[in-house]
This record gives structure tokens, C-alpha cells and sequence, in this order.
């Protein structure tokens, strides 16, 4: 079957710089394709006994784009690929002032700032997002990781999210690579217990004296409802890698079981993923793997 990608998405946010990476990968590719062309196209290339795979690229550039075209193209060719690329708008911008190119909506509203025009785009292709098969975000992406995800997305069908839960201590400074943050300052302190201080959160002593108190089990269930809720929306987002942190006063006891037990539970619950647990005060990092956990515990036995 012959695989065809129609690349959408904001100015800037490197759909040229991905087609030329395509064709690199063996793709016979066309950028900034008027849309009533896409028809004719998609039939030459059904009917080319020498091309197998081919992208194009089609967006606002054109006086004729509007998200209905490519809502139609994908009701009319259901094999149809379409990926999404997007940037963070401080992104955007820096780029436009760097390469000093207006963007494609300066024609339309030449008196609007670069802002507003990049947020006319973003609310234009709103609907379009969703539509998407595969959302990429290149706001962290050099060329060169760009072309390694697209080698990835090409060779696998998709990326596999790297899952990092990692612990901190508050008084050495909030991880700056963190995307989430969640305080645990609130729960009882093993550091105070002078048998436990010495310890950390990977001791079973210190697990035994966080879950006497049910706001333990209770803000566990909380976080990890976030988690499991987001980890799905950020792998649509196209992100290869997410970073939820949690935090005690100095990242040896409640932020330490934390992690640890967030991360096993992610593991055996996302598979697919890889999860990393990562403890920055001891200097730990190691995969968990979900086949190590395979019950369905729910915290009562602390390591599940």
C-alpha cells in the first residue's frame, strides 16, 4: 500500500525543514502544494509504479487553505496520513526574527504584530490538531532531532515516550527540565524520626511510617490520576519525552517513595512506555520495567 503524508501546521514550526528530511528518507515530496491540486495529485502517485511513498506539504501560504480541505481529504482517502506541526509561540517568534521572513499572514493583516499573527494561525487550526494522526512539537528540537523523530515515526509508526519520575528536595532548587511539579511538603516528614532520618525513601522502614497516615495513599492517587490522564495527551502532542517531578524539603524520604512507586505503576500500566525513575539528591537513575510489578496493587503493600 502506498503511504502518503500530508504535512499541515504553523509557520515556523519546520514543515520545510521535515519534507526535506523525507525526501532524504526515500519520499517524493512537494511543499506548499495549492489544495485543489492534492486530488490529482494522491491519483498520479496511486497510479506511479515507481513511487511508493510520498509527502506534500500544504498550509496557510496558500490564498485557499481552510481546514475543511483537509477535513475532506481525509473523509475522501481514509489511508491518508496527516501529521501536524506546531511550536510553542515564544518559539515562533524568535524564529521569524531570526530568519526576518514576514509570516504568511502579514498580507492578510499587514498592521497586526507577529503575535497576533502567529495567534490567528494557532486559532485557525484548531479543529485541525485534533484531526491530526500524529502531532509534532518541535519547540525542543534542533534539525537534527527533528530528523531523528521522523526517522523514528517512519520506521516504528510512532515514538516511544520516554516516562521520567523523578524526585527532588525543594532546598537544592526545582529541576529546570521538570514539565510537572508536585509538592509533597505536606505530609508528615520522616526526617524527624530519628530511627528514619538516616534513611531514605527506598527503605521499607520509611514506607511503613508515610502509609500509618492516609493522605499518603490519597495524594499518591491524586498524582497518579494526573499522570495517567496526561501521558496519553503528551504522546499525542508528539513529545518524546516527559518529566514529572515530585518534591520534599530535601529530596531524601517523601519525594524518594514517591517516585518510586509512581514510576512502577506507570510501568506496568503503560507499557509501551519507557519509565524512568530518577532520584537527583542520591544521584540514582534506572528503567523500570513493567513486568517486574505485576500486580494490581493499590498501595497498600506500598511497592505493588
Amino acid at each position: 500500500m502506498k503511504r502518503i503524508i500530508v504535512i499541515t501546521g504553523e509557520a515556523g514550526a519546520g514543515k520545510s525543514g521535515a519534507i526535506k528530511h523525507l525526501e532524504d528518507l526515500g519520499f517524493y515530496c512537494i511543499d506548499n502544494i495549492p489544495p485543489e491540486l492534492i486530488p490529482e495529485f494522491i491519483r498520479l502517485i496511486e497510479e506511479s509504479s515507481e513511487i511508493e511513498r510520498a509527502a506534500l506539504v500544504v498550509d496557510v501560504r496558500s490564498p485557499n487553505f481552510s481546514p475543511q480541505i483537509l477535513k475532506d481529504l481525509k473523509e475522501r482517502y481514509p489511508d491518508l496520513e496527516l501529521w501536524y506541526f506546531t511550536a510553542d509561540k515564544s518559539v515562533l517568534i524568535k524564529r521569524f526574527k531570526e530568519t526576518r521572513r514576514p509570516h504568511p499572514f502579514h498580507r492578510y493583516f499587514p498592521e497586526e504584530s507577529l503575535e497576533r499573527l502567529i495567534e490567528r494561525e494557532k486559532e485557525l487550526y484548531g479543529t485541525v490538531k485534533e484531526l491530526a494522526d500524529k502531532v509534532i512539537d518541535t519547540s525542543n528540537l534542533t534539525i537534527h532531532d527533528l530528523k531523528r523523530k521522523l526517522k523514528e515515526l517512519l520506521e516504528e509508526g510512532k515514538l516511544t515516550l520516554q516516562v521520567n519520575v523523578l524526585s527532588f528536595g525543594f532546598k537544592y532548587g526545582i529541576p529546570q527540565l521538570a514539565d510537572n511539579v508536585f509538592d509533597v511538603r505536606f505530609l508528615p516528614n520522616p526526617h524527624f524520626v530519628p530511627s528514619l532520618k538516616s534513611k531514605t525513601g527506598m527503605d521499607r522502614e520509611v514506607l511503613d511510617y508515610m502509609f500509618r497516615f492516609p493522605e499518603t495513599k490519597e495524594t499518591l492517587e491524586l498524582i497518579y490520576s494526573f499522570i495517567k490522564f496526561t501521558l496519553p495527551k503528551y504522546e499525542k502532542e508528539g513529545k518524546s519525552y516527559i518529566t514529572y517531578a515530585v518534591g520534599c524539603t530535601g529530596g531524601q524520604h517523601r519525594s524518594v517513595a514517591f517516585a518510586e512507586l509512581l514510576a512502577e505503576r506507570v510501568a506496568r500500566e503503560f507499557p509501551e512506555y519507557e519509565v524512568f525513575v530518577e532520584h537527583r539528591e542520591q544521584g540514582v537513575r534506572r528503567r523500570v520495567k513493567g513486568e517486574e510489578f505485576p500486580q494490581k496493587g493499590d498501595y497498600s503493600e506500598y511497592r505493588s
